[in-house]
């Protein structure tokens, strides 16, 4: 299995919500956002589409139990084009940990009639998301209000979608491009063929593990070229980690960047002293962009 697979797979379940005395919850369905009602922090927005789905998968792989997850795809379309992501949680009032834009978030979602309220806490990081789901009497209108905190830039969102028929998720259930026609100069083979809204995933995993921003690896503008060698760096570690679950793991996605990492630039041989801890950069200490975005 590539590199990237177990990710690609956890963020591209679909997304239900449903209500507690429907069998056909509200929520489910394909709504188009409001642009003139809705106000959105960031580069203008063109376009905002989001699926609402639900499915029964297993939620612990020891014991074999099953449970109904609701997964959300949005596409957003912008100055930079289109923008995909997937939010999946059980909305069972219990904390569950689901990768959201690359990184691992514990969502706490729950229903009180048709709304939902959620709360997605970044792991290793003061990053807080809160999304609001308000549904009309008549089921037609759905107002999403979505905050984030402890970031860089404290973010307020409110996304006001119309209903729409089923048809009109076409352009979200459409493949996307691969990442190596999508971006320049993609050499890491586990990463071509990666649909280019989870390449960027995979870019916020990275630096997520190591407590860094973007510019760690890529110069500023130029995230193309290769004169950092940290970039070259990071494109053996992919090899690396590959090969090792690969070959003892039978491809699943046991060792990552966060294994040996563990927020920290470089992997630590041994536990820290008091007097050194201070000195090893980490996600609580590391200045940057924040990973995530309550934008998408």
């Amino acid at each position: 299995m590539r590199f990237g697979a177990a990710l690609l797979l956890a963020c591209s379940i679909p997304v239900t919500v449903a209500a507690q005395q429907s069998d056909r919850p509200a929520l489910l369905g394909v709504w188009k956002a409001d642009l003139s009602k809705s106000k959105i922090a960031g580069p203008p927005v063109t376009d905002y589409l989001m699926l609402v789905e639900q499915k029964t998968v297993v939620v612990n792989r020891r014991t074999g139990e099953k449970g109904t997850e609701f997964d959300e795809a949005t596409g957003v379309k912008g100055q930079r084009g289109e923008q995909r992501s997937v939010l999946s949680f059980f909305p069972t009032g219990k904390p569950v940990v689901r990768y959201y834009q690359g990184v691992p978030n514990r969502i706490t979602a729950a229903f009180s009639g048709n709304d939902l309220s959620l709360t997605a806490e970044v792991a290793g990081r003061p990053t807080v998301m809160k999304r609001s789901y308000v549904i009309s009497p008549d089921g037609q209108t759905l107002t999403l209000t979505v905050s984030q905190t402890g970031t860089a830039h404290d973010i307020q969102n409110t996304i006001v979608l119309l209903k729409q028929p089923d048809s009109a998720a076409e352009p979200l259930r459409a493949p996307e491009e691969t990442a190596e026609k999508h971006y320049k100069n993609v050499k890491t083979e586990a990463l071509k063929d990666v649909p280019t809204s989870q390449f960027i995933d995979q870019m916020r995993y990275f630096a997520w593990s190591l407590g860094k921003d973007c510019e760690f690896c890529h110069v500023q503008g130029k995230f193309d070229v290769d004169d950092k060698k940290e970039k070259k760096t990071a494109r053996e570690m992919i090899k690396m980690t590959a090969s090792i679950n690969a070959g003892t793991f039978e491809g699943r996605q046991e060792v990552r960047c966060f294994t040996c990492h563990e927020m920290h630039t470089h992997p630590l041989s041994r536990p820290q002293f008091p007097d050194e801890i201070q000195n090893v950069p980490t996600a609580a200490n590391a200045s940057g962009t924040p990973v995530g975005s309550a934008n998408r």
